[in-house]
């Protein structure tokens, strides 16, 4: 058993995006504009009586209010050296004349004003999601949201229209909590208990009886089950309506099976359908003590890593896409449990857990912790007096950094795993990501690999079966095989044999490295002594327990700059229209090998629609240049070149 220590605690415009006829995307168009305090009170009266504001830019969200920012720091104390402004111009569509209006942010950073129209309409501390109500006007209606120095919007606004009779909104602030909740649970049996809750509102002024009924389909859209519910509401109320279903032969979402299931729910009203919500959720049965983790009745050892959401220059203004392709890094690099390193958790990060089958560790100030328990993926931070532990590596090195230093990060990391797994069944082992503050994550801020990353991924048991492909044979060199510094070389596997060949020499196959420092591992290292004394090239096969060969890997000693590639990082998901992705450019030889050693500055340029976020100019790091860049309102309408050295490569979409 798997023991944890646990502790003991006392407009219309052409770039608006309509979703449906009640909800319509507003992050094109914004105007911005920083200013210091003497000039706030010009800027509100001109903006709350309609007018234009000399020196703002046009912004398309997210956006970050500070380029220079990467903070997820919670201080809500307001600045005292200015404040920003966002403000916009919209139109309310006919489809929406008579309903219920509000504008739904997901997002904004620290203390925000709102005015809609030239009236204050809300005030909201914090970062989590909120809704804004407001009454239309006839013609242009205007928003303008007010921030401290570093505010930011940084995720989607909406303009959402909801019938006079219709399901509150997840996020509204009252005293029932909003929306459509699901209390999902199974058992190892394939029975599923579902308890559903919606909280429904009255805004007319007569009471109306109305009707709730729901589905749930499975991954094909098959029905497999349906339920219904009566309720009178008064005028000017809501009400809570509740209703349990038992279900057969459901299969339960597990971190290698991430089964999902999805809510169909609708309100009527003397027959007519008035209002439609669609939740997608999972089943899961999960018991926590001192000693285990059990999840669907299996306990489970958990390989922790923190998650500090956010790229360089744009801080936590990141789209919707970036927090899937992080999402899926973190996966593929053999984590199973990701513990935020702040309170902002977005919705789109957990969608992509609750997708590739990732545990988040809810955080405890999580004030909106129970509006999100359709998200399977969430498990909590503390249960009674029992605390999820973590543990911090301070493993630091560069990218950059040479092989030994890249080597005895990963080799620090493999002791930390291995020391934790006797006595608990979780652990924060590092950081996923470098950031401005410290280099301690398995892979850069611009999202390269460090050999650490490579090791993690091999814990990862085979599994042919996994659901989404990420259990696969690993067999990674932790070597670059440069002649005078690269001295032994250690090979990161899942597999049951590894052989090494050097310079089509075999030195044989060995059985993982069984030593104190590893003898607990899922799957320890493999190490040969091979010390490069010329340039050459390292192979690596690893065998399964039939001696097939099921994963190999190839180093060649890097030699001479003689190209350059451009590689979008897409990592498991396609670019969309505004998005904000990394571009790589990597500095090769002539035979295809990156020239790790190579930290010449690269200069990029963009045409089309795209925007470069990052500067033109950026230095190599290991061999690669990462240029940050966001897309126009055509996902593909854009190339990307780069230069270095004399040497030019583009890329288009």
């Amino acid at each position: 058993m798997a023991a944890v220590m646990l502790m003991s605690i006392t407009t219309s415009c052409a770039d608006e995006e309509i979703m449906d006829n009640n909800e319509i995307l507003l992050d094109g168009s914004w105007r911005f504009i920083k200013v210091d305090s003497p000039r706030a009170s010009e800027i509100e009266r001109t903006l709350l009586g309609g007018g234009s504001i000399d020196g703002s830019t046009r912004v398309t969200l997210p956006h970050s209010g500070s380029f220079a920012q990467f903070s997820t720091d919670t201080d809500t104390t307001r600045s005292d050296r200015g404040n920003c402004y966002y403000f916009r111009k919209f139109i309310v569509p006919e489809s929406m004349a008579g309903k219920r209006t509000s504008l739904f942010f997901e997002g904004t950073m620290r203390h925000s004003d709102i005015w809609v129209n030239g009236q204050k309409a809300s005030v909201h501390y914090g970062y989590m999601p909120f809704i804004v109500d407001f009454k239309p006007v006839a013609g242009e209606n205007t928003v303008a949201v007010k921030l401290d120095q570093n505010g930011a919007i940084y995720n989607n606004v909406w303009l959402v229209a909801k019938d006079s009779l219709s399901f509150t909104h997840r996020y509204e602030q009252s005293g029932d909590l909003g929306g459509i909740a699901i209390d999902a649970k199974g058992d190892g049996d394939g029975r599923g208990i579902l308890s559903l809750r919606a909280n429904v509102r009255n805004s007319y002024s007569e009471p109306h009886k109305v009707k709730l009924t729901y589905r749930i389909l499975d991954h094909n859209g098959k029905v497999i089950g349906r339920g219904k519910a009566t309720k009178s509401i008064n005028a000017g109320e809501s009400v809570s309506i509740s209703d349990t279903m038992s279900l057969d032969n459901i299969t339960l979402w597990d971190i290698d099976n991430p089964w999902l299931y999805k809510l169909d729910a609708s309100i009527s009203s003397d027959g007519d359908i008035v209002d439609n919500e669609k939740i997608t959720f999972g089943f899961k049965d999960i018991k926590i003590s001192r000693d285990s983790f059990t999840l669907n009745g299996r306990e489970r050892l958990l390989r922790g890593v923190k998650y500090k959401q956010g790229y360089p220059l744009v801080g936590i203004a990141i789209t919707e896409k970036a927090y899937w392709r992080d999402a899926y890094k973190i996966k593929r690099g053999g984590f199973n449990l990701v513990v935020p390193a702040s309170t902002i958790v977005t919705d789109q990060f957990l969608d992509a857990c609750d997708y590739y089958g990732l545990l988040v560790a809810e955080p405890v100030a999580d004030s909106y912790s129970k509006l999100r328990e359709d998200h399977p993926c969430l498990i909590p931070a503390s249960k009674g007096n029992v605390v999820l532990a973590t543990f911090g590596c301070a493993a630091s090195v560069d990218i950059s950094a040479k092989e030994s230093a890249l080597a005895a990060q990963a080799q620090k990391i493999s002791q930390e795993f291995n020391d934790i797994i006797p006595q608990y069944w979780s652990g924060t082992l590092c950081a996923m990501f470098d950031d401005s503050d410290s280099k301690n994550g398995v892979m850069s801020v611009s999202r390269m690999p460090k050999f650490s990353y490579y090791f993690c991924r091999s814990q990862r048991d085979i599994d042919e079966e996994e659901l989404q492909a990420f259990a696969d044979p690993a067999c990674i060199i932790a070597s670059y095989w440069i002649p005078g510094e690269s001295k032994g070389v250690r090979v990161f596997s899942n597999c049951h044999q590894v052989e090494l060949i050097v310079d089509d020499v075999s030195l044989g196959r060995k059985t993982a490295e069984m030593a104190p420092s590893s003898v607990n591992l899922p799957h320890p290292s493999f190490y040969f002594n091979a010390t490069c004394t010329r340039p050459g090239t390292l192979k690596a096969i690893g065998y399964d327990k039939d001696d097939a060969p099921i994963a190999e890997c190839i180093v060649n000693t890097p030699g001479d700059v003689a190209r350059l590639k451009l590689v979008f990082d897409e990592s498991g998901t396609h670019i969309e229209a505004n998005d904000i992705i990394m571009v790589h450019c990597y500095v090769l030889d002539a035979n295809g090998n990156t020239v790790v050693n190579c930290d010449d500055e690269v200069e990029f340029s963009v045409t089309g629609t795209a925007q470069m976020l990052s500067q033109p100019k950026i230095k190599c790091e290991a061999g690669v240049a990462t240029a940050i860049i966001r897309t126009g309102i055509i996902a593909n309408d854009f190339a990307i070149s780069a230069r270095c050295k004399g040497m030019y490569t583009v890329a288009d979409r």
